[in-house]
């Protein structure tokens, strides 16, 4: 097995990243003294991944596939993966986003034992018949869910509008009649298409010994083929810039998002969004000071990015009566931010305040593992993150200061 260490330049962690013969990539943090171990399977699959070519032939799947095959890769011919893990002290969990499929585990004892099922799980595929028939009802009984929960149904409001042509546009999940056309042979079809193992990764992070947990990722069978995955962009003109609809809740939620062209999915470009986000309008800002004080806002902004091959974008949400007057108010900052620039007083607050959640996040093994599967899709590790958080300047920041929150670019999605 070809290994490399790596130590982060702020959090001081040692990480130990093998290529495996079979392909895989093995990111293992240990943390000697704690209690709680961690191990997570990336898929490089998303609900936004619905079409690609193999031998030539195209194939589209129905909207919804990668998150019924994370239902149904729990399931084996005779035993159930999250019932064996549950039995053996592990806490179990998966979710589907637009770029990946990730499933893991939490415990304090048996952790080799668990990594193994989790590995085997991930690695031997078992889609039946009846056993695709019954979860679609359970799937749908999710989606209809989906639908009473504002902030899930603001967002998807948003993609909607963001990308009417692209599966971002999509509900992650699907819908009940795309769900429907689901069978067997698709979803066998698209596991062998992109279950590869150069398409996985394997996270793990505790009191480990990182040989040892590679090793057992080492002797994974994998009998996927790949696959090319097409590429699908939407490049039309935005037919709408604006959703609002009623469920009659207190106090009205939004989702104000930023569609990025071209976007280049790199540590130092997806951290300065972030900071920029963070002077412009996060807690210690003026524009979040003068929002909350005029009881525009009754808490502090969310802010999020996302970032696919299809298309990146950023979300700013919130809760709040007048959700224009704060979008408007984030444009008009960001804009004065262009004009006047950035400061050295401010890049050293927003860099030295990054540089503490690092530090804070490796307190938590659960953190460390969701902040590696962020980066691990596209080779990279959380060392290349520190990296580019400690060299950030203010030239990077005042460079994207001017496209990161555009009129032109901006949809505003409420539900009241």
């Amino acid at each position: 097995m070809e290994v490399i260490k790596e130590k982060g330049p702020i959090s001081g962690a040692l990480f130990y990243i093998y290529k495996l013969s079979s392909g895989i990539k093995c990111y293992i943090i240990p943390k000697c003294g704690f209690k709680t171990m961690q191990a997570m399977a990336v898929v490089g699959f998303g609900s936004a991944d619905t079409s690609f070519s193999c031998g030539g032939e195209g194939f589209e799947m129905p909207a919804g596939t990668a998150h019924f095959i994370e239902h149904k890769l729990f399931d084996k011919k005779e035993k159930s993966a999250f019932t064996e893990l549950s039995k053996n002290g592990a806490s179990v969990n998966a979710f589907t986003d637009f770029a990946r499929t990730c499933y893991y585990f939490s415990c304090q004892d048996n952790f080799y034992e668990n990594l193994r099922t989790l590995v085997d799980m991930v690695s031997q595929p078992y889609f039946d018949e009846k056993g695709v028939e019954s979860e679609k009802s359970i799937i749908a009984s999710e989606i209809n869910m989906y639908k009473d929960i504002p902030d899930r149904r603001v967002f998807s409001n948003l993609t909607k509008i963001m990308y009417p042509h692209s599966p971002l546009g999509e509900e992650i999940a699907g819908t009940e009649k795309s769900i429907e056309k689901i069978t067997p042979e698709i979803l066998y079809k698209c596991y062998n298409a992109f279950y590869t193992p150069e398409n996985i990764s394997i996270i793990c992070c505790g009191d480990i010994e990182p040989e040892k947990a590679a090793l057992i990722v080492q002797n994974a069978k994998f009998s996927a083929e790949g696959c090319e995955k097409n590429i699908l962009r939407d490049n039309m003109p935005r037919l709408n810039d604006y959703v609002s609809k009623t469920l009659g809740i207190s106090e009205p939620v939004f989702n104000v998002g930023f569609k990025y062209s071209n976007f280049d999915i790199t540590p130092e470009n997806t951290y300065a969004i972030k900071m920029i986000f963070d002077i412009v309008s996060g807690e210690g800002s003026k524009l979040n000071e003068r929002l909350l004080n005029r009881q525009v806002l009754s808490e502090p902004l969310g802010f999020s990015l996302i970032c696919t091959d299809h298309g990146s974008f950023s979300v700013v949400s919130g809760k709040s009566s007048k959700p224009a007057y704060i979008a408007n108010s984030l444009i008009k900052t960001a804009s004065r931010l262009k004009e006047t620039g950035l400061n050295d007083t401010t890049l050293k607050r927003v860099r030295s305040m990054y540089c503490g959640r690092i530090i804070r996040g490796f307190n938590s093994v659960e953190a460390i593992c969701m902040a590696q599967a962020e980066l691990s899709k596209y080779n990279l590790t959380i060392c290349d993150a520190e990296r580019a958080v400690s060299a950030m300047t203010a030239d990077k920041l005042n460079s994207l200061s001017a496209s990161v929150f555009e009129r032109e670019n901006a949809y505003l999605s409420v539900v009241k």
